[in-house]
């Protein structure tokens, strides 16, 4: 007898008979907005392959099969992606080793918050002979280690082997409904061999992941609101902290508005996404939070910093969060009046729907002088900006702010720029000029090589738009470029990558300064373990990868590199610059 549907739902797909439970695997990727399957080829998961192709030729619904040459080209990748479309990607990978291969992207995944579904394939282990799908390889008798899952258990919002008695395509939708709902996250899928390669029949019934449907945060207590609205109308100096808050695009429109009509200047710290247009006369135009008497802080985790330079213990502190205790740290020391759980466009909304019924004219004219205080101070701050680039312009040896100046005159206003730049990342801010939501990205964690990987990523989600990767040379090489220089070329989806070439880590330079700036190794000037002097030849990188490459070292060939590299993008070749920089132990003495 046919399986009925899961209760009064039937996946659209179910009308087809499937082979396989890899069948319903894909099926429900695809029906759950998974786009694209970033796969690096292992012993135990072909089923993947046969699957898509499978689906492809009847058409039935499946996600594109991407081919990634590393694993964690294939996870930034899928970050990249779940960043720009705002829908969830998903990766296949070899069993345990294929997972640890995944490196440091397992936690820009969790601390960036990514709705990404993580897979990998386990070692069969069914007798040879007895199933389809059991051993039949030396080799996998080494690939069960005790526990698989615990690999991602700290890193995920949940990790789920496969199990015979599982409903496939349910357990996709399942997975998927945490992953997208908030505080959104990764999780993580095995899938057993033996399992993927089960008969399939009546097992295409099961509720797609909207049919399930995705958490929704609450909306402010109008009281909360109430209050809020209250303590910033009656500030002298308040503050507006932001940090992530862009992930979801639509909440920029209500923040900027709230923000316009109390005159809130904005501060970013640990920024992750464009969250606040940067050239608006309120962005980077206020106080220090030390200064602030009242702070709206939303989705920043840290806006400052507990026991240093942070607010006055009378100020007035709002915080705005799904998860505002921020749970996924174990450590947290903030205080606040009030803390909401609730998303930040409901946040940003209520406020002001509170504080257009709680101003008086007092207050209007008061906020008014603000505004033209703030605005001044934003064509000051701009003014110093184009002045300083324009001297580290007639620098020799290069500057990275000319670099970075360079790099944004290129920049149109639907580019996405990530940004990975670390010591360069100042710069490289100071001249984005980013006015449009999901324009601007860094990880969200503090793991290097992210940015080749998800510029890969952002691509293939987005291909009308141009993307460009600014990134140190240091995170360039954690990266593993040739595979993703490879992958955009290979699938469609090139990118710029400008690296600024220091030949150094900043912790292992300026960081080994600062913790011990009178000991023996800065005394003896040895900063062996923090410079990689002479660097490889990035532009060379590039040509192994089928692109185009060049290494620029004075200031008058920077921004005809960067467009000559960004015309060779647009004609479909990835494209890399190398500009080479004082490294940072230079920089310090110049």
């Amino acid at each position: 007898m046919a399986q009925q549907p899961i209760g009064t739902y039937e996946a659209s797909w179910g009308q087809y008979g499937a082979d396989e439970w890899s069948d319903a695997l894909v099926a429900s990727m695809k029906l759950g907005g998974v786009d694209n399957l970033y796969f690096v080829s292992g012993s135990e998961i072909a089923f993947w392959q046969e699957a898509v192709a499978k689906a492809r030729e009847r058409e039935w619904p499946t996600p594109r099969l991407i081919t990634v040459t590393h694993e964690g080209v294939a996870l930034n990748a899928a970050l990249g992606d779940a960043m720009v479309s705002g829908q969830p990607s998903a990766t296949a990978v070899h069993v345990d080793v294929g997972t640890l291969n995944y490196g440091g992207a397992i936690h820009t995944a969790w601390r960036g918050s990514y709705p990404v579904l993580i897979t990998a394939g386990t070692g069969p282990r069914a007798f040879p002979g007895s199933m389809t799908g059991g051993r039949d390889g030396a080799v996998q008798w080494v690939q069960e280690p005790r526990d698989q899952g615990e690999t991602m258990r700290q890193y995920t919002k949940v990790d789920h082997r496969l199990e015979h008695q599982d409903n496939p395509g349910l357990m996709i939708s399942r997975l998927l409904q945490l992953a997208m709902s908030e505080p959104k996250g990764p999780v993580y899928l095995t899938v057993p061999r033996e399992t993927a390669m089960l008969p399939m029949p009546g097992a295409t019934h099961f509720p797609t992941r909207d049919q399930m449907g995705l958490a929704r945060p609450a909306w402010p207590d109008p009281a909360d609101a109430r209050q809020a609205a209250e303590w910033l109308i009656k500030s002298d100096n308040p503050l507006l902290c932001l940090a992530k808050s862009g992930r979801n695009p639509e909440s920029v429109e209500h923040i900027v508005r709230l923000a316009e009509l109390l005159a809130l200047p904005v501060a970013e710290n640990h920024t992750d996404r464009l969250n606040f247009p940067t050239t608006h006369p309120l962005f980077g135009t206020g106080p220090e939070p030390k200064d602030s008497d009242a702070l709206l802080v939303i989705e920043s985790p840290i806006p400052f910093s507990p026991g240093l330079p942070s607010p006055k213990s009378d100020a007035k502190i709002i915080w705005v969060d799904v998860d505002p205790v921020y749970s996924r740290y174990k450590t947290m020391e903030h205080r606040a009046d009030l803390w909401l759980p609730v998303s930040a466009s409901g946040a940003a909304q209520a406020i002001y729907e509170a504080a257009t019924n709680l101003l008086t004219t007092a207050d209007m004219s008061r906020i008014a002088d603000r505004r033209a205080r703030l605005e001044q101070r934003k064509l000051e701050l701009e003014a110093a900006d184009e002045e300083q680039a324009l001297q580290a312009g007639k620098r020799n040896p290069l500057h990275p702010r000319w670099v970075a100046y360079q790099l944004g005159q290129v920049l149109e206003p639907d580019t996405i720029l990530l940004d990975d730049a670390l010591s360069s990342a100042p710069f490289v801010q100071a001249y984005r000029g980013r006015t449009q939501p999901g324009t601007y990205f860094k990880s969200g964690g503090s793991s290097g090589g992210w940015g080749s990987g998800a510029a890969f990523g952002a691509k293939l989600a987005r291909p009308q738009s141009d993307v460009i990767l600014a990134s140190g040379d240091g995170y360039f090489m954690f990266g593993t470029p040739l595979a993703a220089l490879w992958a955009a070329g290979h699938h469609g989806a090139p990118f710029l990558s400008v690296v600024f070439v220091n030949r150094s880590y900043s912790t292992g330079t300026r960081g080994l300064r600062g913790t011990y700036p009178e000991g023996v190794a800065i005394s003896a000037g040895e900063y062996e373990g923090g410079l990689f002097d002479p660097p490889p030849d990035f532009a060379k990188l590039a040509e192994a990868a089928n692109g185009y490459g060049e290494t620029v070292s004075q200031p008058e060939e920077v921004g005809p590199a960067i467009r000559r590299g960004l015309e060779h993008v647009r004609n479909g070749t990835p494209a890399v610059i190398a500009a080479v920089l004082p490294t940072l132990v230079e920089e310090m003495s110049l």
